[in-house]
């Protein structure tokens, strides 16, 4: 009789467990839009089999480095492991992304974060970044590296060991919003920019590099022409911390307001997937949304004929 007790005893524990995860329901519920056209959910997976997701940019030189290990992976456990890679969406083209699938032999299902929102839930910092998740849907590891310990976590993941669940404090947002009233009435002009587009993107787009040099460079000099708008330079979270904006508002003698978007909250709100971005913005809308910020007359131009 003792033998049957404490087998339903532990059964009644399996199930419990079964039923946890560390997992907002918004999380488990992300629409993740794979390119081939399908829609799915880590919600799908929760009691079926792990989970890797492998969050990159195109021009990101540590991701591309990963990509053979991240077929090898796909080749070695995509039979027990469910292995999704997710483009950042950022400066990068459905193109470019297919491309990169080609080069590098990819075979892994592959989404493209267009809206932003799958890098806002998971708070994303930076590129790469491997997250897994156990069968019940628990965050089990999250890194920048692909290195042994990540490789370690894969394997007992296909073969269903346990492993212990992060804090579900990691995907609680924590950083305050920049401090900033859009619904005042006023005219505000954001530039939305990173303290690394111009050095990192140098060598994998070198145009690019050279236009966020442009557009830096025209936002110093056409805010002195037009003090009756508010300007305001934003800075993306990613790969940034306060010492890399201090330094790159010196090395470029910035002097209108520029803050780090911490929250990311700016960025999400206004859809900014294109670096650097200016939006104008009033009453809370924008109101004018350029990619294009290399020819300063033209930007002259617009920013006198808005209504």
């Amino acid at each position: 009789m003792y033998k049957y007790i404490q087998l339903f005893l532990l059964t009644a524990l399996f199930s419990m467990s079964a039923l946890s995860t560390n997992l907002p329901d918004k999380l488990l519920n992300s629409p993740l839009h794979l390119i081939s056209g399908e829609t799915i959910t880590l919600a799908q997976h929760r009691g079926n089999r792990p989970v890797y997701l492998k969050f990159w940019a195109t021009w990101c030189q540590p991701c591309r480095k990963e990509m053979p290990h991240f077929e090898h992976i796909q080749k070695q456990y995509g039979d027990s492991i469910e292995i999704i890679g997710i483009n950042l969406g950022i400066n990068d083209t459905i193109a470019d992304v297919e491309n990169t699938i080609k080069e590098f032999g990819l075979t892994m299902p592959m989404a493209i974060d267009k809206s932003g929102d799958l890098a806002q839930s998971f708070r994303l910092i930076g590129t790469p970044d491997h997250l897994l998740f156990d069968r019940d849907m628990n965050l089990v590891h999250r890194g920048h590296k692909a290195d042994q310990a990540l490789d370690n976590k894969i394997d007992l993941l296909s073969q269903s060991s346990a492993l212990a669940a992060l804090d579900r404090d990691v995907f609680t947002e924590q950083e305050a919003d920049l401090p900033i009233d859009l619904d005042d009435g006023q005219t505000h002009a954001l530039f939305f920019t990173a303290t690394w587009c111009d050095w990192y993107l140098k060598d994998s787009r070198p145009t690019h590099s050279q236009h966020c040099i442009t557009a830096q460079n025209t936002i110093n000099s056409i805010t002195e022409r037009y003090p009756d708008i508010l300007w305001q330079g934003i800075v993306s979270r990613l790969w940034t911390d306060d010492k890399a904006l201090t330094e790159y508002k010196k090395k470029y003698a910035i002097k209108l307001p520029v803050s780090i978007d911490k929250s990311n909250r700016l960025f999400h709100q206004y859809s900014v997937k294109d670096l650097p971005t200016l939006v104008v913005i009033r009453d809370g809308k924008a109101i004018l949304t350029l990619t294009d910020l290399r020819d300063e007359k033209r930007l002259s131009t617009l920013i006198e004929n808005l209504d």
